[in-house]
């Protein structure tokens, strides 16, 4: 069963007062962000009755889980 969670909708480059489901995991091998944390958007609703009858398993989240990703591309120093 998938991590889900419903929250009011926040990320990087929005906001919404939406109650919005997301399913949160790890990128896959292949992704340049490979092993870190996913949030990925599944649904939104006006209000949180309606997001809890849909997704009965989602945990309601007081906060954003919206993380950054970390990107660490450049050398140490030294090298």
């Amino acid at each position: 069963m998938p991590d889900l969670t419903i929250e009011r909708g926040r990320g990087a480059t929005y906001s919404s007062d939406r109650w919005t489901v997301y399913e949160h995991g790890t990128y896959e091998r292949g992704s340049v962000l490979a092993g870190q944390s996913r949030r990925i958007w599944l649904d939104d609703f006006d209000t949180l009755e309606e997001a809890v009858i849909a997704y009965p398993d989602a945990v309601v989240s007081t906060c954003s889980t919206y993380q950054p990703p970390y990107l660490n591309h450049l050398p140490e120093d030294g090298e």
